[in-house]
């Protein structure tokens, strides 16, 4: 897949286009990345996906805490993974923010882009104040000859799934159930790096992680993770949170305790999948009760594994309920 910094820059063939933002490419996402490609290869174009970055909230609300599910790296990773040809990056700005709906679609994607074809969900804004919608695209394909398609929501368990959703779920720690929406587990990259060194003198040591900026986190507190290190996947317990036993601060933090796993792993990259919330975070009067807890963790993590049949994840068609 090829990335394109500025819908101006492309200079190929006409293409089959999603417009979105894709943020988490969950699985109403998919959708319509996957309608894109088919289409694409039936009708002998090319397949894209258009996004604005920053996200547009960022720019126009910057007073606003706005957190994503995805950065851009890795909705670029995963888009490639779909089969989509290019990606259209557009820089989003206080001036590109006035622009009409209308002048958006004759000047951006059939001007520059040259969409034969644009796909979009039920729920796409776009242009000045978010006023365009989807069946606006309908009448100005007819005046100016390109095709629309539609995707209607993807529902699952009577929930239409959608970015928002799946935010709210994280945010309350309900990670099992974002994977049903996701289609994935969700999950953070980031590189360790050193700590204070508490967990190895409770005899858990924990590698430490550093996640970027501006990336949502789960509600704080105690979880059954798989971590991805140089190909391997090894399970583990992560803390996310402020480690009030110590009072350090309030910088949430994220650690993990790698089962049965004894290498020097500081300065690499890791990504940690969040399986399923084992507790609340907890203050403990001493660093002996710290050490009881984090064995009964340990304990809970080896019994959710051992019945969960390598926690292999709920399809998202399922109908079994969330075990949350």
């Amino acid at each position: 897949m090829q990335v394109i910094h500025g819908a101006h820059n492309y200079q190929d063939g006409p293409l089959t286009l999603a417009l979105g933002n894709f943020d988490g490419v969950h699985l109403a996402h998919k959708e319509i990345i996957q309608q894109t490609v088919n289409k694409a290869s039936r009708e002998g174009t090319t397949s894209a996906v258009f996004i604005l970055d920053p996200h547009p909230v960022r720019v126009l609300y910057p007073q606003k805490t706005f957190l994503m599910l995805s950065s851009l790296q890795e909705r670029i990773e995963m888009l490639e993974q779909m089969g989509i040809d290019f990606l259209i990056v557009e820089e989003f700005t206080t001036k590109t923010s006035q622009l009409s709906p209308f002048c958006f679609v004759r000047e951006t994607l059939v001007e520059c882009l040259k969409a034969e074809n644009i796909i979009v969900g039920f729920d796409y804004t776009f242009g000045r104040r978010g006023r365009g919608r989807a069946v606006h695209l309908l009448k100005w394909g007819e005046k100016l000859n390109f095709n629309v398609e539609i995707v209607k929501p993807v529902i699952i368990d009577n929930e239409v799934v959608s970015s928002s959703l799946i935010k709210g779920l994280i945010s309350q720690g309900k990670v099992y159930k974002a994977s049903r929406y996701l289609g994935y587990y969700f999950r953070r990259k980031g590189t360790v790096v050193g700590g204070e060194g508490r967990g190895k003198a409770l005899g858990y040591p924990t590698a430490n992680l550093k996640i970027p900026g501006g990336l949502l986190l789960p509600q704080n507190g105690v979880y059954l993770s798989m971590v991805e290190w140089r190909g391997g996947e090894y399970y583990g317990v992560t803390n996310v949170g402020v480690k009030p036993t110590f009072h350090t601060g309030g910088e949430v933090v994220v650690e993990i305790y790698l089962l049965d796993f004894n290498e020097d792993i500081y300065g690499e990259e890791l990504i940690v999948r969040f399986l399923h919330r084992i507790r609340e975070e907890k203050a403990f009067s001493s660093g002996t009760l710290l050490k009881d807890q984090i064995e009964k963790d340990v304990q809970t993590a080896r019994k959710l594994l051992s019945s969960m049949d390598n926690y292999t994840i709920i399809t998202a068609r399922s109908s079994e309920k969330d075990s949350e």
